[in-house]
């Protein structure tokens, strides 16, 4: 058995009600030896070979990245300033930094029992509302860029996936923008429990999405494309621009 037909095995079982602890217990012994291109590319043909549906990869993702754990982050490739990876990388640091202060906000509101008791939350909401809905650019140079030329590779997979997670996050960015636009034409409960809705899901789903990218799609994408595309791709990612945020490179 190759390794990517071992990997498929581990991941059906990952996948399939049973003795999960056990299969956690392969996966993770397996795994730590596996890069990140050829987990994506089992996870590619699983779906592919309908073994397993769209909806039910996302799921398994979590658990992979779950079973990793801190391997992945020993994996970590170290990049030069100012190449795209490296770009989107510090962007994904200053987006967590937010979803960190975004969680503590809608905690505290949970907590309070009138806009009287959250003090100047509001406006911090809106502060971090306003640059959650600037990563447009973040995701337009994904998308536009790099997806497409992974895809010309044969990777299509990984992008499949965070394209259904962006239009996903996208609207709940729109919903948390226009919640905050009718604070004052609704009850404190109504408000609390909308937050929770739109932030809290932003918090985590944002968070969990920005963790596969890290670990998963840029390490594959890292191992995919050669020098002279990645000069491309900066060219391209230049041209479409940046987020205010973007942390400057020179």
């Amino acid at each position: 058995m190759t390794d990517k037909q071992e990997l498929k095995q581990l991941l059906v079982e990952l996948n399939q009600q049973g003795d999960l602890a056990l299969a956690r217990t392969k996966a993770a012994e397996f795994l730590k030896n596996v890069d990140a291109k050829t987990l994506s590319l089992a996870e590619q043909e699983l779906m592919e070979e309908g073994v397993v549906s769209q909806e039910d990869l996302r799921n398994l993702c979590g658990i992979h990245l779950e079973v990793l754990g801190g391997g992945l982050e020993q994996q970590r490739v170290e990049l030069e300033t100012g190449h795209p990876v490296e770009t989107l990388m510090a962007e994904h640091t200053v987006i967590l930094q937010n979803l960190k202060e975004l969680q503590k906000i809608v905690d505290r509101v949970q907590s309070a029992s009138g806009f009287e008791d959250i003090g100047d939350a509001l406006e911090r909401l809106r502060e971090i509302s306003h640059l959650l809905l600037e990563t447009e650019s973040h995701h337009q140079r994904e998308e536009e860029v790099l997806f497409p030329r992974l895809e010309s590779q044969g990777v299509t997979g990984p992008p499949r996936i965070m394209r259904l997670e962006h239009e996903e996050l996208r609207a709940k960015k729109r919903q948390l923008a226009e919640l905050l636009k009718r604070v004052d034409s609704i009850t404190f409960t109504e408000f609390t429990e909308e937050l929770r809705n739109t932030g809290g899901y932003l918090a985590v789903t944002l968070g969990e999405h920005i963790y596969k990218e890290d670990h998963i799609l840029y390490p594959t994408a890292l191992q995919t494309l050669g020098v002279e595309e990645w000069s491309q791709v900066l060219d391209e990612f230049n041209r479409i621009g940046y987020c205010y945020f973007t942390p400057k490179t020179g």
